[in-house]
C-alpha cells in the first residue's frame, strides 16, 4: 500500500514552482489518464503538469510527492474496496474553496482523459457516457457557493457521484486481464 499524499503539501510543492496548477487538478488529470490509458505514465504528467520547469532542484521534490499521488491514483481505484476519493481540501475547509477545488479537479479529470486517448476508445454505456457530461459541466460550475447545509449536502453528493463514475468509467474501459494482473505504475 502507498502511502497517502496530504494535499496541503501537493499543492505547496505546485505552488513553490508556480506550476500553474494546483492539487486537485493534478489528481484529476492523473485519474482521467488512468481511467482512459489503464496507466499512469510519468512522462505523460510530467509533461502535463509541470510543463514549462526546467530546474531540477526545484522538480526533485515535486516530482517525488507526483509520483506518489500516481501511484495512489492507481491503487485507489483499482481497490476492491472502494477507497477511491477525490482530492480535494477538507471539510473544515470553505465551501466555496471545496467546490472550487470540484471544479478544478473536473478539469484536470476531462484533460486526462482527452490526452489518454478516450476519443479512440469504443462507445461507452449511456451512463458512462452521461458521467463524462457531468463532469464537464462541472468543470464549469459556479463555484461561489454560499455556506448552508442544502450547499454541503449537494457537494456531498457531487464528489459521490464522481468517485463511484470514476471507478465505473475505469471499468468499463479497461476489463482486467483473464489472469487478474492489474496495470502498473510507468516510472
Amino acid at each position: 500500500m502507498t502511502t497517502t499524499v496530504n494535499y496541503d503539501e501537493v499543492n505547496a510543492e505546485l505552488m513553490a514552482l508556480h506550476a500553474g496548477v494546483l492539487a486537485s487538478e493534478s489528481h484529476g488529470f492523473m485519474c482521467g489518464y488512468f481511467c482512459a490509458s489503464n496507466t499512469v505514465a510519468v512522462d505523460v504528467w510530467r509533461d502535463y503538469l509541470l510543463a514549462g520547469i526546467d530546474e531540477a532542484a526545484d522538480l526533485e521534490s515535486c516530482f517525488a510527492i507526483l509520483s506518489q499521488l500516481a501511484d495512489q491514483v492507481c491503487e485507489e481505484i483499482l481497490s476492491d474496496e472502494l477507497t477511491f476519493t477525490l482530492f480535494l481540501p477538507d471539510d473544515e475547509s470553505p465551501i466555496s474553496e471545496r467546490s472550487s477545488a470540484l471544479a478544478e479537479w473536473s478539469a484536470g479529470f476531462v484533460s486526462g482523459l482527452g490526452i489518454g486517448g478516450a476519443g479512440d476508445k469504443p462507445k461507452l454505456i449511456d451512463e458512462c457516457d452521461e458521467f463524462i457530461k457531468d463532469v464537464v459541466s462541472i468543470s464549469r460550475m459556479e463555484t461561489s457557493v454560499e455556506e448552508d447545509e442544502d450547499a454541503e449536502g449537494a457537494l456531498f453528493e457531487i464528489v459521490e457521484y464522481i468517485r463511484v463514475g470514476v471507478i465505473m468509467l475505469h471499468q468499463e474501459w479497461n476489463h482486467p486481464d483473464e489472469d487478474g494482473e492489474k496495470p502498473e505504475v510507468l516510472h
